[in-house]
């Protein structure tokens, strides 16, 4: 119990702080806490500053995106939904290393989903800096900055970056081999591509009155046409499925070799 209330105590002052700079909403803010003591009664401290790296390093290049809150749905101050679709794959991941069988497998899973979340924030921030158009990951042609299947050359190197990160922060706290750590890598950046590839094709987009396309089904009470997609299938649909995509790779290749 004793430790329990220190794992509070650290995570309010955590949630206080990201609530006071804007990072997060005030659901968001305590959907974080909950994940967070999940992360650090499941896994510990280890665990817990890989989860806290995606998070902190998330949040700040968000920042360097001035096109997000033009497009997006809910801009870059993420409420519980958003939380929740970037957090639970990692958290579904280490809840599963008390089974002896999965312990490996599933801190791989783990790293991967963080991977997964910092590399599809930071291509986005990238991106939107980079001084050539983003072009449709598939079509090839170009279009708006700021628009879900979007890719740039200085994206895609954001996004390996932090997949990067995530991979050897995962070889300094858990120990892992070079094998495991490539593969935290590959199936974080993967499934970074997976989520531009998703918001490409089944992410619902909506055409503005002036024109332009947009996540907002309505503006200033007024509804917007829906151009493509699925019905309710937005950005965290496509981030939490991304997610679950490179923890469960992660987890099958890591059992290969583990």
């Amino acid at each position: 119990w004793a430790l329990l209330l220190v794992y509070l105590t650290v995570l309010s002052f955590i949630a206080v702080f990201a609530y006071k700079k804007k990072w997060l909403t005030l659901s968001g803010s305590l959907s974080a806490v909950v994940l967070g003591l999940i992360v650090l009664w499941m896994g510990g401290v280890s665990a817990f500053v890989v989860f806290l790296f995606f998070f902190v390093s998330s949040s700040l290049v968000s920042k360097l995106s001035k096109f997000v809150n033009k497009r997006e749905k809910k801009g870059n101050v993420r409420d519980i939904v958003q939380v929740l679709a970037n957090g639970l794959p990692a958290v579904i991941a280490i809840m599963m290393v008390r089974a002896p069988s999965l312990f490996t497998p599933a801190l791989a899973a783990f790293s991967a989903a963080n991977a997964e979340a910092a590399a599809d924030t930071w291509s986005g921030a990238f991106g939107v800096m980079s001084r050539k158009d983003p072009v449709s990951i598939i079509t090839f042609t170009k279009v708006p900055r700021g628009i879900s299947g979007g890719v740039t050359a200085l994206g895609f190197l954001g996004g390996l970056s932090a997949s990067l990160l995530v991979a050897v922060l995962s070889v300094g706290v858990f120990g892992h081999g070079l094998g495991i750590a490539c593969i935290i890598a590959g199936s974080g950046f993967l499934g970074s591509v997976i989520d531009s590839f998703l918001g490409a094709v089944l992410q619902v987009q909506y055409r503005a009155k002036d024109g332009s396309l947009t996540e907002r089904e309505e503006e200033n009470g007024e509804k917007n046409e829906r151009v493509r997609g699925i019905p309710g299938f937005d950005n965290d649909a496509v981030n939490f499925t991304s997610g679950l995509l490179s923890a469960s790779l992660a987890m099958f290749l890591t059992s290969l070799i583990s």
